[in-house]
């Protein structure tokens, strides 16, 4: 990768980055990137099915010293876990400008995701603003941070609820984003179980802007076996490989749950069924998918009046197990 003054190397001209975006996606096979720490990034990518890059956190880099070895890659703006934890960024624009000029010389830093306002309504609660006042500051951080001149790309990033709020953020927009832009999708990583519904959003933004190369936030392997989801997708990312682990009375390596992760994906992404990863056996149900309640028990004495309360919480987590499958 070439290196040239910060002056000269405003990326908002895609041609200043030409050299540094060597990661290309056949149609309807959309790239995956998968997320990972700083200190994973360097064995993180299976060697026989691997992503196209990862996906590291600006979260996890904040209290860093040393640089990481990492390929290509992809900077996080931590938008999940500030908005939806803290109902806002405890840190500002010119503070994530930072970040990025910092990390930008380890690897091959493809680009850094804006500081989005994610719209879901558990979201929307915790903010107490509307999906509107969401899409407003979405653009005016994005704004802020592309008039500091970056030497990396910044992905301005659609956001909404309903399709109509999807077509209205990208009238927001207007000319910021320039033909054939790396735009991301937010709001869709809850929807892995509706593929459809990721669908609609994607194919309304396309029908627009069929010029645009989307990125999925957090689409997980149920989303990605719809081929309409794939062919209307430049790029995804997920750390889903990791859920499990949390639930692990003594968690799995992650490099190997990695690696495993990224061959179901490639599968996925490929609809090559004889490359599918065979899925967990469940006594009784024929199809390979595990049966409700196989994970392992133990009694509890609780008030009577909590237990519908916690039995109703593990079926939402298991729930959201499945939807990892």
């Amino acid at each position: 990768m070439s290196k040239t003054s910060p002056g000269d190397d405003f990326v908002q001209n895609q041609a200043a980055i030409a050299d540094r975006f060597r990661t290309e996606s056949p149609p309807g096979v959309p790239l995956f990137f998968i997320g990972s720490s700083p200190s994973q990034a360097s064995t993180i990518l299976s060697p026989d099915y691997p992503a196209a890059g990862v996906m590291v956190s600006v979260n996890t880099l904040r209290d860093r010293k040393s640089d990481f070895v990492v390929g290509d890659w992809i900077l996080d703006s931590g938008a999940f876990t500030e908005v939806a934890r803290y109902g806002g960024y405890r840190h500002g624009v010119e503070q994530y400008y930072w970040q990025i000029k910092r990390w930008s010389g380890c690897g091959n830093l493809l680009i850094a995701i804006a500081q989005d306002w994610m719209c879901e309504s558990f979201v929307l609660q915790r903010t107490g603003l509307t999906v509107a006042e969401h899409q407003r500051l979405t653009v005016e951080r994005y704004d802020q941070l592309v008039k500091l001149k970056p030497t990396v790309r910044i992905m301005p990033v659609l956001q909404g609820y309903r399709v109509s709020d999807y077509i209205k953020h990208l009238d927001d927009y207007g000319t910021r984003l320039a033909p054939g832009a790396w735009v991301g999708v937010g709001s869709v990583c809850r929807r892995n179980g509706n593929p459809e519904e990721v669908a609609d959003i994607l194919r309304t933004i396309k029908l627009i802007r069929p010029d645009l190369q989307l990125h999925g936030f957090g689409l997980k392997i149920l989303a990605l076996e719809n081929a309409e989801v794939r062919s209307l997708l430049y790029s995804t990312d997920s750390m889903a490989w990791s859920y499990p682990r949390r639930f692990q009375p003594n968690p799995e390596p992650e490099i190997p749950m990695a690696h495993n992760y990224q061959q179901r994906i490639y599968a996925a992404v490929t609809d090559s069924v004889q490359k599918r990863v065979p899925p967990t056996a469940g006594a009784g149900n024929g199809q390979g998918r595990k049966p409700k309640w196989e994970t392992k028990t133990g009694s509890v004495r609780l008030p009577e009046k909590y237990i519908p309360r916690v039995v109703q919480l593990c079926r939402q987590w298991e729930a959201e197990e499945d939807l990892l499958e």
